[in-house]
This record gives structure tokens, C-alpha cells and sequence, in this order.
């Protein structure tokens, strides 16, 4: 095991858009966080004797504990878990959560991220995305957070939404520059089932962007962004000075990492495990020492498309090398075979013997994928 990811359940408001596990209801927020630090000592014997590389707070809203809540947690995971020296520890916050007393306090806990979720600077998009924060915080947040000693800041902007104008992008792209950002993440916004914005389109209250446009505000996104110096690594994501997000790096690399929390994912290598998403079953779970969840052993062929999914859409691509040695030689032949049309076509290139599909073609690379998956 290489990193922990930790869900924090909880939110002040429901974003409509958002299909992640949570809640709005803030009154198990102790019972919940005595729970997590009982599974924190259930499972605090997965990885003995290696040292950890990342510690990742996600959600839900994780800046919504307060500093007693985190200290409970963080002195669960020095208990039970090392860490190399200066891992990365990141905290997902949202704007109207941050004070300049509860910056201090994280930067004292250890966390050396801080991940802030802005998603736009215009309030617009805020109100009809159901944010809790608007434009004036978003700005003051990360302002806030640089003066306060975090180096290593990056925010999360989302394009594709609808009603919002290639110009409004473009505005918003060139705020987040003005920034002292060290990485920045940016993702199409996807109308997911069952949720509001779901139930809006099925009521023609509002319409998916079209593809064209979601191309367009992605390529205005990229030549912004590595015009300014900032490097295109992944699909979502664009780090300066060498910044990377090392621990979604272990998602992309397939590293074995562990998930804690309600609906929480974990992988060991071989098998993917996932805590229930309920908030009441896992308290109750966690209690009575049951399993949390559900396990998955996956095929030889289910991991080799798993590591296509993930490192195509990266700057590092596809090693057949490594296919071979870790799949077999059927599924080096299959790839190489298949990627020739692409790599003739100019959609795809070949760098230091790896393959690489072309960034400006990450956006709509499924039609890539089905052709290099094992039927």
C-alpha cells in the first residue's frame, strides 16, 4: 500500500451536479468520526513495515470537520501508519470553510495540499451549480492560503456548464492564473444519473454542452495553461514547476492504495474493494467488526484495461514492455497491432518507446480505447 484516501460524507449544500456519497445531515459528524477512527485501527495492519506516500481527505466537504475533528483522525493515522519523509498530505476545502485560524491548523496537522474545489468565478455558474461559496471567497481563499505558508495549492475548475459561454471560460481560466497556483485541475462537467441537473435535462430545464464546444473550451484550456508554464500530465490536470498530484498518481500508475470511509475504494494490486455507501450501514458495520463492503477480484483482461483507461490519458502513455511483463504477450501483440492505425493516423505517437495518445485528442479518446481493449 502506497497512500490512503480517506471520504469525508459530509456537505453544507448538495451541488447539482455531484453523484459522489454524502450528506447533508451534519448530526453524525461526531459518531461518524469515532467510527472512521475505529476503521483506521480495523485495517491499520494492511501495510506493516512500509512507509506511505500520500494522505488524501476527500468528499463530501472534508473541511467541514472542525480542527478537534481532523486531530482525532490524523492521530489515528500516526498510530496505526508511517509515512516517507515529506509525503504528501492534501485536504480537500472548500472556500467559505476557510479562516485564516483553520489554514494554520491544517498546516500544523501536516497537510502540505491543500485542494480548493472553486469550480467558477462567476456566481452564475455558482447558483445554478448549488455552491455554497461565491466569487469573492473562491479568490480570497487561495489568496489566503498562499500568505499563510501552503506552497503547494491547486483548485478545481469545471467547464461544460451549461449556460456558460466560451468567453466566461476563458475568464475563468485566466482568474486561476492570476493566482499563485501550483497545479490546477479542470474536468468537463458530466450530467450524471439521479442527480438534479439529470432530473433538469430529462425536464428540458437545461441541455448538455455540445461536443464541439466542449472541445473548443478544452483546447482554449490547454493553450491558456501551458502558455503560462504549467505542464498537461493528465486528462484533468496541469502542474507548474513539476507539480503532480502524487496521489492520484497512484490511481494512474496502478499503485495499491487504501480507502477508508463510506463508499470509499481501495486496491491491492489484484482486487478492487469498496466501503458501502451508506452512512448509516458502515457506522454500523464498522461496530459490530463485519466486512464494509464488497470485493472484486479482477481478470488479467479487466487489469490491462484498467491500465489503458488510465495511463492513455496521461503524458507518460502506454508501455508495450510493461503489457507484456504484466499482462502477457497476447495483450502486447493486441496493442501494438491495434494502436498501428492510430499511430499512422497521427492520433497517437510513439516517445521513448512508450505509446501516447495526442493531448489534444484526450478529451475523445474513447473511440482510442474500444479499439485497444481485449474483446
Amino acid at each position: 500500500m502506497r497512500g490512503i484516501y480517506i471520504h469525508i460524507p459530509f456537505c453544507r449544500k448538495a451541488c447539482r451536479y455531484c453523484d459522489f456519497f454524502f450528506s447533508v445531515s451534519l448530526q453524525y459528524m461526531d459518531l461518524f468520526v469515532d467510527t472512521l477512527v475505529e476503521e483506521i485501527r480495523q485495517k491499520g495492519e494492511v501495510n506493516p513495515g512500509r512507509s506511505l506516500e500520500t494522505l488524501y481527505l476527500g468528499g463530501g466537504t472534508p473541511s467541514l470537520l472542525s480542527s478537534f475533528h481532523l486531530e482525532k483522525i490524523i492521530n489515528a493515522i500516526h498510530r496505526h501508519h508511517t509515512f516517507r519523509e515529506n509525503p504528501e498530505w492534501t485536504v480537500e476545502c472548500n472556500p467559505d470553510d476557510l479562516d485564516i485560524s483553520m489554514v494554520r491548523k491544517l498546516h500544523q496537522m501536516g497537510f502540505n495540499r491543500l485542494s480548493i474545489g472553486i469550480q467558477s468565478f462567476h456566481e452564475r455558474d455558482l447558483k445554478i451549480m448549488n455552491r455554497s461559496h461565491n466569487t469573492d471567497q473562491a479568490e480570497a481563499s487561495v489568496k489566503l492560503a498562499a500568505s499563510s505558508g501552503f506552497e503547494n495549492l491547486t483548485i478545481d475548475l469545471i467547464y461544460g456548464i451549461p449556460g456558460q459561454t466560451s468567453t466566461e471560460w476563458e475568464e475563468n481560466i485566466e482568474k486561476a492564473l492570476s493566482l499563485p497556483l501550483s497545479h490546477l485541475s479542470a474536468y468537463h462537467l458530466t450530467i450524471e444519473p439521479g442527480t438534479v441537473f439529470d432530473h433538469w435535462r430529462k425536464k428540458g430545464r437545461i441541455a448538455p454542452v455540445p461536443e464541439e464546444e466542449s472541445v473548443y473550451q478544452y483546447r482554449i484550456l490547454r493553450k491558456k495553461l501551458v502558455s503560462a508554464g504549467f505542464e498537461h500530465y493528465e486528462l484533468s490536470n496541469f502542474g507548474r514547476n513539476g507539480r503532480v498530484s502524487e496521489h492520484n498518481m497512484l490511481y494512474w500508475s496502478g499503485k495499491p492504495y487504501l480507502g477508508l470511509g463510506p463508499s470509499a475504494h481501495s486496491f491491492d494490486g489484484e482486487r478492487r474493494s469498496w466501503n458501502i455507501s451508506s452512512l448509516k450501514e458502515y457506522m454500523e458495520r464498522i461496530a459490530s467488526g463485519k466486512e464494509t463492503g464488497e470485493t472484486e477480484h479482477l481478470s488479467t483482461r479487466e487489469k490491462y484495461h484498467d491500465y489503458l483507461i488510465t495511463s492513455l490519458r496521461t503524458r507518460w502513455g502506454a508501455d508495450p514492455t510493461y503489457i507484456e511483463k504484466a499482462f502477457g504477450k497476447q495483450f502486447r501483440n493486441h496493442f501494438e497491432k491495434q494502436a498501428q492505425l492510430f499511430l499512422k493516423r497521427g492520433s497517437m505517437f510513439g516517445i521513448e518507446g512508450r505509446v501516447v495518445i495526442d493531448p489534444e485528442r484526450w478529451l475523445i479518446t474513447d473511440h482510442i480505447l474500444r479499439a485497444l481493449f481485449m474483446d
